[in-house]
């Protein structure tokens, strides 16, 4: 199949998620510590929440685009829902259980754990996942994502057609891994698990408003009731010094 470049497209993406409410920073440089050196993300999207910390509450998108030239098939497996895979940074995990349940990594019976894009195939969809993933280790550790709040990394495709290993179509795929990569503050090798959304463009707009804010509300609307709590219990302590 001829050349088709893919820069078009990820104008095209960039742009709606502008019209949907968020700043982007285009090309962010990231370094690949595979191959030591750096490479650009096609965008970072954030939304700040409200916050009374110095470090903020953001929402972030990390997202690479694809425009597919080939047929991919994904083998799937059963979802282990594994909520440390989950990039939620600066709160207390065992405190956000339930809110986590309602998550959408979790709402899902099976993700991919393999991407078969065909042996000859250089520019890939695993590839694409790949950099969402190291942009968004690498990212955290520098000032444009070093703040509290919920990390995605995203990759957004048109073109060929994704199937799993029984021939059904599907559209969004939930990718899990476990990465190791080289930490740039400390140079020691780190591993963790992450979830990766890949989604078809046709299907960008719901997810921003459907998974991505809908979760940062979630996670806020808990976080200010914990703290409702917490100010009613000091409050109450002035009033009542003897209980």
């Amino acid at each position: 199949m001829a050349y088709v470049s893919g820069i078009p497209f990820q104008y095209e993406i960039e742009e709606r998620v502008r019209k949907n409410g968020w700043e982007t920073v285009p090309e962010q440089s990231y370094m690949d510590n595979v191959e030591e050196k750096p490479r650009p993300i096609d965008f970072v999207a954030t939304v700040q929440a409200r916050s009374h910390n110095p470090r903020g509450n953001q929402l972030a998108l990390v997202v690479e685009t694809k425009f597919l030239t080939h047929d991919v098939t994904v083998y799937v497996r059963e979802n282990p829902k594994d909520k440390k895979a989950y990039f939620l940074d600066g709160f207390w995990s065992q405190d956000l259980d339930y809110t986590l349940n309602n998550f959408h990594f979790f709402n899902t019976s099976s993700v991919a754990r393999n991407i078969d894009d065909g042996k000859e195939k250089k520019d890939t969809l695993f590839g694409a996942v790949s950099q969402a993933s190291k942009a968004l280790l690498y990212l955290r550790t520098k000032e444009l994502l070093y703040k509290k709040g919920l990390f995605y990394p995203v990759v957004v495709y048109k073109g060929g057609t994704v199937r799993d290993q029984n021939g059904i179509e599907l559209q969004n795929t939930l990718y899990y891994q476990t990465y190791e990569w080289k930490n740039p503050e400390t140079g020691k090798i780190d591993s963790r698990a992450l979830y990766v959304d890949i989604i078809h463009e046709s299907n960008l707009e719901q997810c921003l408003d459907d998974f991505y804010k809908n979760e940062m509300k979630q996670l806020m609307e808990l976080i200010y009731f914990q703290e409702r709590i917490a100010e009613s219990r000091k409050q109450n302590q002035r009033e009542n010094p003897g209980l």
